[in-house]
């Protein structure tokens, strides 16, 4: 196998891939290298996100579990890791699934009914926070390049939570709560985008001279984005007719069974592919993104999308792709957990409970609560019209679409974690953009569900529909008003045109 050696170097190899992920003087105590403290020390990483991740689950913030893990057993607190660079490995793999898996819950059809107004609130969301997180930071002595990655931190939204609430409250299919699921995904489209941007800057800055360097800089990573964006629309276009030829094929290579006996052999043939075809796709496309510029994760999602289109047999609000990769949760939970527990790892535990860092913290929760409160007003009024909406006219709705846009996941962290790492964000200011992100995660939930609550009662209570479908089933009777006067147009055409040949 290895000698003493070999194990040496490849231990050297690990604490210098930390250093360079996690910043100088980033070292892990591995005395033991390869022993059997190392596995228990994984256990105990393991436990630590198994019990925190239950305990934030109940304060509806479940990430929060793995980012705690992660620093309590990280260099700054504990500094009792193994396995360095597989785990962050395994963590990476595990983000990828998990953004990969929001892909696959993109729903089109949501999309084409409200794209102008959920593009809107999503692109204003995302780019206001930004603004808003530099100026602040610009305040407080930042330079351009720094302000900027610290207001790209707050640009995300959490998608995951806000799904969940919807349908907790059964608001999921309503115009309301596609508004609020379609923007959240454009929103993390966006903000994928942005990342991109950071990464890009951080590799390159130091060659920038000019201003035609710097908008290059912004440009190229925003243009290959774009193209790995395009890349899934157009596979999600041909992946379910791929799909539908094969079905084909096999539904005719088996018709000599009965109908169950042929469904069931259809699927025993298709689901294997459906899945391993997801896979590929996407850690193809994972490394083809990094590789040409853009975000890997970036590339997981249009993966995840590509595959959104073919429906599921049995329930279907759900993709077929998506319904089995929900048998396989277990493993991109515990995966994804881990991912969050290596952004724990590089958080500076001096700097987060120093006096700079928590109170530069606790003036960032006001742009990045701000910055996402306000879309509420974006919310049409009860007749549709768009200015008498918002907060004055239609203030159930706004509360509701601003405390769902206020919540984050995720991306924040890596975001930050991303402009820390390239040497673009110093210790004070990641310690700030956590304590930011840590609040806007943890309560938002919250008061979206005490807004989901008091619009389901008041709903209720005056025996109205939402407003919002309300305005979508008029528009619907008028389209179908105008197809029936055409169609009665047509016939008449048809008839006049057939008295006259006879």
């Amino acid at each position: 196998m290895f000698n003493n050696s070999e194990c040496e170097r490849f231990e050297s190899g690990c604490h210098d891939y930390i250093e360079d992920e996690y910043g100088t003087g980033a070292r892990f105590n591995n005395d033991s290298f390869g022993n059997m403290e190392e596995l228990s020390r994984v256990g105990l990483l393991l436990t630590l996100i198994y019990f925190l991740s239950i305990f934030f689950r109940y304060l509806r913030a479940e990430l929060l579990g793995g980012i705690v893990a992660g620093l309590l057993m990280g260099p700054a607190v504990a500094n009792w890791v193994a396995y360095e660079r597989a785990t962050y490995m395994v963590g990476r793999i595990g983000l990828s699934l998990l953004v990969m898996e929001g892909g696959l819950g993109v729903d089109f059809e949501n999309f084409k009914k409200t794209w102008l107004l959920t593009t809107t609130l999503a692109l204003t969301g995302t780019i206001a926070p930004c603004l808003l997180g530099w100026l602040l930071m610009y305040f407080f002595d930042r330079d351009n390049v720094e302000g900027f990655a610290a207001g790209t931190a707050l640009s995300s939204t959490s998608i995951g939570m806000s799904i969940m609430m919807l349908i907790q409250f059964n608001y999921l299919k309503t115009p309301l709560g596609g508004i609020i699921a379609v923007a959240a995904m454009v929103d993390d489209v966006a903000s994928l985008v942005i990342l991109a941007v950071l990464q890009e800057i951080g590799r390159s800055q130091d060659d920038a001279t000019s201003a035609g360097d710097w908008a290059w800089l912004v440009f190229k990573p925003t243009l290959i984005s774009l193209a790995v964006i395009f890349a899934g629309a157009v596979l999600n276009v041909m992946i379910p007719k791929i799909y539908a030829m094969i079905k084909e094929k096999l539904e005719s290579h088996y018709q000599d069974f009965g109908p169950e006996d042929k469904r069931k052999a259809v699927d025993e043939a298709l689901n294997p592919l459906i899945l391993g075809g997801l896979l590929l796709v996407t850690f193809g496309a994972v490394v083809g993104s990094g590789f040409a510029g853009s975000s890997y994760l970036l590339g997981a999602f249009a993966a995840g999308m590509a595959f959104s289109q073919i429906r599921s047999d049995t329930d279907p609000d759900l993709s077929k792709a998506e319904e089995l990769w929900g048998k396989h949760q277990s493993l991109s939970w515990w995966m994804a957990s881990v991912s969050f527990a290596t952004l724990g790892f590089s958080i500076p535990a001096n700097d987060l409970f120093s006096a700079k860092g928590f109170g530069l913290g606790m003036l960032y929760v006001i742009p990045a609560w701000l910055g996402k409160f306000f879309l509420g007003t974006f919310v049409p009024g009860r007749d549709g019209g768009c200015c008498n909406g918002g907060f004055w006219g239609n203030f159930d709705d706004a509360l509701v679409v601003g405390w769902a846009m206020v919540a984050r996941g995720e991306l924040g962290f890596v975001m930050s974690q991303a402009a820390r790492n390239d040497g673009i964000m110093g210790d004070v200011t990641y310690a700030a953009c956590v304590w930011a992100l840590f609040i806007c995660t943890l309560v938002p939930p919250f008061l979206f569900g005490w807004a989901l609550a008091r619009k389901k009662k008041r709903d209720e209570n005056s025996g109205r529909r939402d407003s919002l479908e309300e305005q979508l089933d008029t528009k619907e009777s008028e389209v179908e008003k105008i197809k029936a006067v055409k169609m009665r147009q047509h016939l008449s055409s048809v008839q006049r045109n057939a008295r006259t040949e006879l």
